[in-house]
């Protein structure tokens, strides 16, 4: 058993997984308390089995990706109308307002840490929020020239929102890695021009890409919900993470119950299971699997209209204990 920030999850054994039926499986979890039920880098060869006894393959994370385009109407056109019509909106915004959106390179310490001061309230707000942020310093400060921040800053140079970038110039890759803003500001009108302005950069330094971020498939504990819906409206598909960082492996997931999840949750796998790196049918610079999800809810109204996005192979509902 291991405690995830308020999610108990128990690890078994590829052996374990398939030795019990679900029901029998269920029920030990439901004693236990516990909410998932994981096998951690399955080995290929059982990779079905587990799916036929109710396991979901999943890569542990994903990292979103979008090409930055020949110049901003190009990245916009990947978009859906919708967001387009945001992101134009939130640039006239900031410029009626006198907001600027500026790159700080290479990254310096103050600079980091201000980034720091704003980020980390933020994280420590969220219902599980983790900063990994500060984790990043010893390589910042190895090698500053390959990190910036974009900062959003009020006609009076008030801080108003910031985003930590990482330059991968051998993936031809910028990565939005972190973002923070200030309370007033989260309803992501600062956010959208941060993100232009950061893609803007990748695009100057001849990147051919952009990503925002990785995060973990199982929406609804370290992350929201919500998030998945935004960055796939903003034109990002998400790639599984270990082809870019290889310690991230793939897991075998049965979500039992909802406890230290929200309602719903969502969970993104494999809509087959892979025994090869062979891509997929899109144009990504990394191997971009065929991916599904599962919302998960204790049986209230889901709209999956919220959840559906272009490169999904399938959106399901799975009802699952509260």
């Amino acid at each position: 058993m291991i405690e995830e920030h308020g999610l108990r999850v128990a690890v078994l054994e590829p052996e374990e997984a398939l030795g019990s039926d679900r029901t029998a499986l269920d029920g030990l979890a439901e004693r236990a308390g516990v909410s998932v039920l994981r096998v951690v880098d399955p080995p290929a060869a059982l990779r079905t089995d587990l799916e036929d006894n109710g396991f979901l393959l999943t890569p542990s994370w994903v990292n979103w990706l979008a090409p930055v385009g020949g110049d901003d109407e190009a990245f916009l056109s990947a978009m859906t109308s919708g967001e387009r019509r945001n992101v134009r909106k939130a640039l006239r915004e900031c410029e009626q307002r006198g907001v600027r959106t500026v790159v700080r390179a290479p990254l310096t310490r103050p600079v980091f840490e201000e980034f720091l001061a704003l980020y980390e309230p933020q994280v420590a707000a969220m219902r599980n929020g983790v900063a990994y942020a500060e984790s990043w310093r010893e390589e910042i400060e190895a090698d500053p020239h390959l990190y910036f921040v974009v900062e959003a800053r009020d006609a009076d140079g008030s801080l108003l929102g910031a985003c930590l970038c990482w330059d991968q110039p051998e993936l031809s890759l910028a990565r939005i890695a972190f973002t923070a803003q200030v309370p007033e500001q989260r309803q992501g009108r600062v956010v959208r021009a941060l993100y232009a302005t950061a893609t803007a950069e990748a695009r100057g330094r001849g990147r051919g890409w952009v990503s925002l971020g990785s995060d973990p498939t199982l929406y609804g504990h370290l992350t929201e919900p919500g998030l998945f819906g935004f960055k796939a409206r903003l034109g990002f598909r998400p790639v599984p993470t270990r082809h870019l960082q290889p310690t991230a492996p793939d897991q075998a997931d049965a979500v039992v119950s909802l406890r230290g999840l929200t309602e719903p949750s969502l969970l993104l796998s494999y809509a087959s299971c892979p025994t090869a790196d062979a891509p997929g049918t899109g144009a990504l610079p990394v191997p971009e699997p065929a991916l599904r999800l599962t919302v998960l809810t204790a049986g209230g109204d889901v709209d999956l209209a919220a959840h559906r996005a272009g490169f999904l192979t399938d959106t399901r509902v799975e009802t699952v204990p509260g």
